[in-house]
Parts: C-alpha cells; structure tokens; sequence
C-alpha cells in the first residue's frame, strides 16, 4: 500500500460519519475505487470488517474507503443511504486529491452493507442540499452484495422482522410502500450495473439476523431481466455473515478480485 487515511470526516455526525482511505502506489493513472461497508442491522458493526482487503485491492491498482454511517434507533432510514451516497459523492469530489477516478467507483457490502450499496447502484440521490456536493453522482458502477436483505417487505416474513422494522421506523401494515422504495429489488430498472451477489446456502432466514438465501435468487433474477450483467455465487457452507469469518475469505476474494478486475479495470497507462 502507498498509504492509508483514517478517521476522515464526510458529514457532520462526529464518529457515524467517518471513513478510512487506502491508496494503491502512484500510478499514472487515477485509481478506481472500491467502497466496503459493513453489516449489523444498521445498529451496530464497525468500519474495519474489510480491512483485509485492503492489501489485496491496493496492490492489484485499487483504492479502498471503509465509511461509518448512522445507526438506529437514533437514526432511522433513510439516513444509512444518505451517509453513503454523500460518502460517494465527496470522493468524488476530491478525486483529485486522492487520485481515483470518479467514473470508476464500485461498492461491497455484508448484510446491512450489501443493502447499502445495492441502493446506491440503483437509486437516485436522497439529499441535493449542499450544493458542493449536489453536482456529483451517487451512483456506483458495480457492486458486490454479500447476504445483503435487498427486498425489505420480504424480509418481514423472516425471523429478521423486527430488526427491519426498527430500521424503518413504522410498521410494514402502516407503510409499505417506504419499504418497497428503500429496498434495491424493487428499484432495479432497464440496463442496471453489473452485479455480483454472494450467499451462504445456510442463511435461510430462520434466526434474527440471517437474511433468507432466496432474497439474493429473486434478485438476481430481476437484474437479469432487466438486462443486468449478475453472478450469483452461493457458498455451500456458508451462514449469515460470512465475510466476518476466515474460512470463507479465500472464496470471496477469489470471486470479488475477479470481477472487481473484470467491470473496473485499471486503464492502462497513456503512451
């Protein structure tokens, strides 16, 4: 690795807005970036999950931010989205500075995480008040979800109900439509971005805080439909949670360097 920033502020939230930067050796060209953000519910995880790839992607030419974002139940949705898509936004920003190249920005995300970047592949910008940042696009170019619960109303027929209902912040009966409108499924549209959606068989969805198997099937399919480039990759014998444990990390690297080299690819340098 060149170098690494820590504890650099996007928003005004003190530490829940908050992100890490890894930067590649100097190249001749600005480097992609790779954006992972963490799982827990959006209550509770930290920053440093992905850390372990930071060597990996920052030798292969890729730069790597790790952001914090706000938690429930102090904060509800949509303020998780709105922390990454400004995280997003003040990268690209200060490209320049940083050296990335803002047109060539992909996510990863666990859990909450995978939510989190899947929403902001395929979602417009929630919050257009601060005018520096307003000019930017939110938008990632392809994304990696990892058992991320991306159809929210279907999530409440699994035993992670409550954790989604505290995220929302009202009851599904009460407003479903807020639920279809902050879940990635139901906002896939024509020509999405590459996907690349990872999921253990074991999570079925039965235990709070498992994400059921057919969340990432059904996804996968409407992206593909939609004419969507996505590979679905299930773990034989993977749980919830999987990027957390050491075992599985050779599997996801393989797939996630792979793709990751594949959809944003570094340029090569001009002559």
């Amino acid at each position: 690795m060149k170098k690494a920033l820590f504890d650099l502020s996007y928003a005004p939230y003190g530490e829940r807005s908050r992100f890490d930067l890894y930067l590649p050796e100097d190249s001749a060209q600005p480097a992609p970036l790779v954006l992972a953000v963490h799982g827990g519910g959006w209550r509770g995880g930290s920053r440093g999950r992905f850390r372990w790839m930071a060597e990996g992607l920052t030798h292969l030419g890729f730069a790597l931010a790790l952001p914090t974002y706000r938690f429930w139940p102090e904060w509800r949705c949509p303020a998780p989205m709105e922390d990454i898509q400004r995280v997003i936004r003040l990268l690209r920003r200060r490209a320049p500075e940083y050296g990335l190249d803002p047109d060539r920005f992909a996510g990863i995300g666990s859990s909450a995480g995978g939510h989190l970047v899947s929403y902001a592949a395929l979602a417009d910008a929630h919050d257009d008040s601060d005018p520096d940042l307003a000019r930017f696009s939110t938008r990632l170019q392809c994304v990696i979800d990892c058992c991320g619960p991306v159809d929210l109303p279907a999530m409440m027929a699994s035993a992670s109900a409550p954790i989604v209902e505290g995220f929302m912040g009202q009851s599904f009966a009460e407003a479903e439509e807020d639920y279809r409108h902050a879940s990635p499924h139901h906002l896939v549209a024509a020509a999405p971005p590459p996907f690349l959606i990872i999921h253990g068989v074991l999570d079925t969805g039965v235990a709070s805080g498992q994400v059921p198997l057919t969340q990432a099937e059904r996804f996968a399919e409407r992206l593909a439909e939609a004419g969507g480039d996505v590979t679905l990759l299930r773990l034989p014998d993977a749980g919830h949670g999987f990027v957390g444990n050491v075992a599985h990390r050779p599997a996801l690297w393989t797939a996630a360097a792979r793709f990751l080299r594949q959809h944003l690819r570094p340029r090569p340098a001009r002559a």
